[in-house]
C-alpha cells in the first residue's frame, strides 16, 4: 500500500494531484492537475507579460534603472480580477489536493 504521507507531500512540493497520481487515482489527479496548471500559465503569462512592459519602460527612458522606481512602477500597476483568481484557484486546488491526499480513503480494490 502507498503512502497518503508520500502522496501529501509530492501533491505540496511538486504539484497539485500528483499525489494522487502517485496513489493512483488518476481521474481525481487529472482534476487537480488540469485546472492548477491552467491557472499557473495564466498567471505566468500576465507576469512575464508586466515583466516585459517594465523591461520597455526602462530601456526607453521612462522609468529610472533604479530599484525603488521600478519597484514604484510594477506597485503602480494595476493587477487584473482575473489575475487574483487564477492565484485563488490555485491555491485552492493546492491546500484541496493535499488534504484530500491525506484524509480520502481509496476505492475499494475490484
Amino acid at each position: 500500500m502507498k503512502s497518503k504521507v508520500v502522496a501529501a507531500v509530492l501533491s505540496a512540493l511538486v504539484l497539485p494531484g500528483a499525489g494522487q497520481w502517485y496513489l493512483g487515482r488518476r481521474r481525481r489527479a487529472l482534476a487537480f492537475l488540469v485546472p492548477s496548471v491552467a491557472a499557473a500559465l495564466a498567471w505566468a503569462n500576465h507576469a512575464f507579460d508586466e515583466a516585459n512592459a517594465v523591461v520597455d519602460q526602462v530601456l526607453s527612458g521612462s522609468v529610472a534603472l533604479d530599484p525603488a522606481a521600478i519597484s514604484a512602477q510594477v506597485a503602480a500597476r494595476p493587477t487584473p480580477a482575473w489575475v487574483t483568481a487564477a492565484g485563488i484557484v490555485f491555491g485552492v486546488l493546492w491546500v484541496g489536493s493535499i488534504v484530500e491526499a491525506l484524509v480520502v480513503k481509496p476505492a475499494a480494490s475490484r
